[in-house]
C-alpha cells in the first residue's frame, strides 16, 4: 500500500512511503527553492491565491489594454511552478476573487485549481473539477456555514507514486472562462540529469518555456484581439471587432473572420508592453518548452526566424525525436518540449531573431490571422523595441519545404500527403507529420496494450455534444458520491475482467431520438492492478467542417493507436462499420501497437477519427472534455470512471473531502450559471429554476439586443415580440417574492430584435420560480 503525509507548514519534514514499504524523508522547502534540484527529495510548498484585478500593473498588462482579468499572485500567467523528480508539491490555494467578474459564460465566482497532465493516482481529490472531484472552492473561504473544502485548499502531488514523470505540465482553473481571463500557469517537473538521446551542450532551463494564449476584448467580450507569450503582447494600428453572429461562429469551432478598426489605444511612442526575450549563445542545444494555454477553436503555429528545430516531447512524454522542423502547431492544452540548436554564424550586429506565432481565427481557411512574437537573441544583437506586429501579420508566411509536425488535421489533401512513419525518420523528407505516426522511444508490450477491457465509440455532431449527451453535473460530485447516484445518468456500464467484459448503455427515460439529452454522461470501467486491462475509445469527428476538437482526459494518458480521415461524410455508424467489417469482426481499422504515442490531448480530424488507449490502473472519477473552453462549457464532456466507490479493491482516496454532501454552489447548466442567461445570437433556448425573489441577469455586451417578457408561452413558441428597440446589456429580472397562488410560476422572455428573428434565432428563455428546484 502507498501512503503519505500531508502537511501544509514551511517548516517540517514529511515522509513518504513507497510501495515497497521504504520510507523517502522529504524536507518542506518554500516552493521557490525548488527549481533547482538536489541529491534528496522535497517537499515544495507553494501559497497561491486567485484574485480579480485590472490589467494595469507590470506582470499583468497582457497587450497593454486595461481590462478586468483574473491572475494567481497578480501574474498572468500565474507564478511557474518548477519541481524536480522525487519532488513533492503543495499548493496552499486561496479563492479571493471579489467584486463581479463576470464571465461570458456566466460562471460565479468560484474557482478550482486543476495540474493539467498529472494523473493524480493517489489523490483524485486533487484534480481540481467542479463537481467530478470537489466542490468549487467559494470566495468566502472556511468562515462560511456551507464550505465543503478545506481552507486553504491543499492541492498537490507526489511525482515518486502519482504519476508524474519529467515533463512539462500546466496548471489552470477548471472553472467556466476563468482560464480564458488569465487564470493559468506553467508547471515543470525538471530530470534530475540531462535529456537522455541528448549527449552534450543542452541547456534545459525552465526559464525557456512559451506559454501561449489569444487575448479577448474583454472578459464579456468574445473577440480575440491578439495573441500572448508568457502573458505579453502589442496590439498595433488596427483591431478585431465582431458582432454576435461572429462570436458565436468562433465559439462554435466554425471559424470567423472579425471586423477590423482602428485601435484607439495604440500609441507607438508609449507602449506599456514588450515581447517576450529570449538570450542564447551560440554552439548550444537549448530546451524550449511550449505550452498552448489556448482558450476557443484558436490553434496556433510556431516558428523561429534562420532556425529549425527537434521535438523530443509532447505533452509531457518522451517521443522518438523528430529533426529539422520549420514549424510546429499546439491546439488548447498540447504541449511540445524542442530542441534549437544555436549557430554561430549569426548577425553579431543585426536584428535578434523573432519567434513567430501565429494563428487563424477562420480555420481552416486562414485568411484571418492573429499574430505575436518574442525575441531570440544572440550575443551583440539588437532588439526593435518600437516593432509590432501589423494586422495582415506581415513577414510570417513560411516559404516552402516546410517540415512541419502536428498541422491542425483539418484538411483532408494535407493527410493525405503526410509524411508516415518511419519516413520522417529522414530529415530532407518534406511534409506534414501528424500524430499517429508519431512513436514512443521505449518499447511498449503489445501483450500489455492489447489486453482490451472494451471498444467505446464516441462521436461528435453539431451539437458539440458526445453521444448527442450534454453533460450536465450532480450537487454531490461523482467522486464523492458513496454509493453512486445513478438517477440522472447516461453512458455505459461496463463490468467484469477482459475478454469478459459486458457493456451496458444506460439513458434516461427524459432522453429522445431527435433531441440531444441533458445528462450526467458516465463511461464506467472496472479497475485493476494487475494484468491491467486497456479500454478503446474511437473519436468519431462526424462533421467535414468542424473544428479539430482537442480531446483531453484528466487521470492519465492515452495511447494513439489509429486516426484517419476521409472525403465523404461519415459518422460511427459508418465507422462501426468499417471497424467490425472483417474476418476478426472487430478491430478492422488500422491499428498501431508498436510504441504507439502517448498523449494526453489529441485534435481530431473533422470527418475522420482517432483511436484511443487507456490504461485501467487509475482508480477514480476523470473527466474527459473538449478542450476548447466553449465547448465543455455547454456539455462536451464526460466522465471516465474507472473503479467504484464503494466496492472492496475498486475504492478509490477522497482525502480531506467529505463523502455524500451537497455542494454550497449548485451545478451550473451548460450554457450559463443558475442565475446568469448569456443572451447572444443562435443561442440554446435558455431554461433556469430559480427560488421567489431571486435576480436573474441576462448578459450581453453590444447593444444590439433587448428583453421582452412575453404573456404566455404561445407568444413564447411563437416569438411574438412587442419591443423591438435594441439596447445595451445586462438587464435584471427578479423573481416574485412569494408564491402565493396569485402569481404565476412560469416566466416567458425573447429577444425583440429584428420582429422576432433573434427571438427564432435561439435567443428566448423559460424561467420557473420554485421553492425547491430539483
Amino acid at each position: 500500500t502507498t501512503t503519505t503525509t500531508t502537511t501544509t507548514t514551511k517548516s517540517t519534514t514529511t515522509t513518504t512511503t513507497t510501495t515497497t514499504g521504504s520510507p523517502i524523508p522529504k524536507k518542506t522547502v518554500p516552493g521557490e527553492q525548488c527549481d533547482i534540484c538536489t541529491d534528496y527529495p522535497r517537499k515544495c510548498v507553494f501559497d497561491f491565491k486567485l484574485e480579480m484585478l485590472k490589467s494595469d500593473a507590470d506582470g499583468r498588462r497582457a497587450d497593454g489594454r486595461i481590462r478586468s482579468v483574473l491572475a494567481y499572485n497578480g501574474q498572468i500567467p500565474g507564478p511557474p511552478i518548477v519541481i524536480c523528480e522525487g519532488d513533492e508539491l503543495l499548493v496552499n490555494f486561496k479563492n479571493n476573487i471579489t467584486g463581479n467578474m463576470t464571465n461570458v459564460d456566466g460562471s460565479s465566482n468560484v474557482t478550482t485549481l486543476h495540474f493539467h497532465g498529472i494523473r493524480e493516482k493517489t489523490r483524485p481529490w486533487s484534480d481540481g473539477v467542479p463537481f467530478v472531484s470537489q466542490c468549487p472552492i467559494t470566495p468566502e473561504g472556511q468562515d462560511h456555514p456551507k464550505n465543503r473544502n478545506p481552507f486553504p485548499f491543499p492541492y498537490g502531488f507526489n511525482t515518486d507514486v502519482d504519476g508524474a514523470p519529467a515533463g512539462t505540465y500546466w496548471y489552470h482553473s477548471h472553472v467556466g472562462a476563468q482560464r480564458t481571463n488569465g487564470a493559468y500557469g506553467a508547471l515543470i517537473i525538471k530530470e534530475k540529469g540531462t535529456y537522455a538521446i541528448v549527449e552534450e551542450n543542452i541547456i534545459d532551463d525552465p526559464a525557456n518555456t512559451l506559454v501561449l494564449q489569444e487575448w479577448y476584448e474583454s472578459s464579456t467580450n468574445q473577440v480575440p484581439v491578439s495573441l500572448l507569450v508568457n502573458g505579453n503582447g502589442r496590439i498595433g494600428e488596427l483591431i478585431n471587432t465582431g458582432d454576435d453572429e461572429q462570436i458565436t461562429a468562433h465559439l462554435k469551432g466554425k471559424g470567423a473572420c472579425f471586423n477590423l478598426t482602428e485601435n484607439k489605444h495604440f500609441h507607438p511612442d508609449n507602449f506599456t508592453t514588450n515581447y517576450t526575450e529570449f538570450h542564447v549563445k551560440p554552439g548550444y542545444q537549448y530546451r524550449f518548452r511550449v505550452i498552448g494555454a489556448i482558450s476557443q477553436n484558436l490553434p496556433l503555429r510556431l516558428s523561429i526566424e534562420n532556425h529549425t528545430f527537434t521535438a523530443i516531447a509532447m505533452d509531457s512524454r518522451n517521443i522518438q525525436p523528430v529533426t529539422n522542423l520549420t514549424d510546429l502547431w499546439l491546439a488548447a492544452g498540447e504541449r511540445y518540449d524542442i530542441l534549437v540548436n544555436t549557430t554561430e554564424e549569426y548577425d553579431q550586429s543585426g536584428m535578434a531573431y523573432k519567434i513567430k506565432v501565429i494563428g487563424y481565427t477562420d480555420q481552416p481557411d486562414n485568411h484571418c490571422p492573429l499574430c505575436t512574437i518574442a525575441w531570440l537573441k544572440y550575443p551583440k544583437q539588437y532588439i526593435d523595441y518600437t516593432y509590432v506586429t501589423d494586422s495582415a501579420c506581415t513577414g510570417f508566411h513560411l516559404p516552402s519545404p516546410l517540415r512541419t509536425l502536428n498541422p491542425v488535421p483539418n484538411k483532408y489533401t494535407a493527410w493525405k500527403n503526410r509524411i508516415k512513419y518511419p519516413h520522417w525518420k529522414y530529415p530532407s523528407t518534406i511534409g506534414g507529420i501528424f500524430i499517429a505516426d508519431l512513436r514512443e522511444p521505449k518499447s511498449k508490450s503489445k501483450s500489455t496494450i492489447t489486453n482490451l477491457a472494451n471498444t467505446q465509440y464516441i462521436e461528435f455532431d453539431g451539437n458539440i455534444t458526445f453521444n448527442g449527451l450534454r453533460m450536465s453535473y450532480p450537487p454531490v460530485p461523482f467522486l464523492l458520491q458513496d454509493p453512486a447516484d445513478a438517477t440522472n445518468r447516461c453512458g455505459s456500464e461496463c463490468n467484469g475482467p477482459p475478454p469478459f467484459t459486458k457493456c451496458t448503455t444506460k439513458n434516461p427515460a427524459t432522453c429522445t431520438a431527435n433531441k440531444y439529452c441533458n445528462c450526467q454522461h458516465v463511461v464506467k470501467e472496472p479497475w485493476a492492478s494487475v494484468n491491467v486491462p486497456w479500454v478503446e475509445i474511437v473519436l468519431v469527428n462526424n462533421n467535414k467542417v468542424a473544428a479539430a476538437h482537442p480531446i483531453h482526459q484528466h487521470g492519465g494518458w492515452y495511447w494513439v493507436v489509429g486516426e484517419g480521415q476521409f472525403e465523404i461524410d461519415i459518422n460511427s455508424t459508418y465507422i462501426k462499420h468499417l471497424d467490425q467489417n472483417c474476418t476478426a469482426k472487430k478491430n478492422c481499422l488500422p491499428r498501431n501497437f508498436d510504441n504507439p504515442p502517448p498523449k494526453d490531448t489529441i485534435q481530431v480530424p473533422p470527418g475522420g477519427y482517432a483511436i484511443i488507449r487507456t490504461k485501467l490502473d487509475n482508480a477514480g472519477t476523470w473527466i474527459f472534455h473538449c478542450h476548447i473552453n466553449y465547448h465543455v462549457t455547454i456539455g462536451m464532456a464526460m466522465v471516465l470512471q474507472v473503479g467504484e466507490s464503494n466496492l472492496k479493491h475498486q475504492d478509490w482516496c477522497t482525502g480531506p473531502l467529505e463523502r455524500n454532501v451537497e455542494c454550497e454552489t449548485p451545478p451550473p447548466p451548460p450554457g450559463g450559471g443558475p442565475t446568469t442567461i448569456n443572451w447572444y445570437l443562435n443561442m440554446e433556448n435558455a431554461e433556469r429554476c430559480v427560488a421567489p425573489g431571486t435576480t436573474v441577469t441576462f448578459s450581453w455586451e453590444k447593444k444590439d439586443h433587448n428583453v421582452n417578457i412575453l404573456l404566455n408561452e404561445k407568444d413564447y413558441e411563437h416569438c411574438i415580440v412587442k419591443n423591438t428597440t435594441k439596447s445595451s446589456g445586462d438587464y435584471f429580472w427578479t423573481a416574485p417574492k412569494e408564491l402565493d397562488g396569485t402569481v404565476p410560476e412560469t416566466y416567458y422572455f425573447a429577444c425583440g430584435r429584428g420582429g422576432g428573428y433573434h427571438c427564432m434565432a435561439g435567443m428566448k428563455a423559460k424561467i420557473h420560480v420554485r421553492t425547491a428546484c430539483t
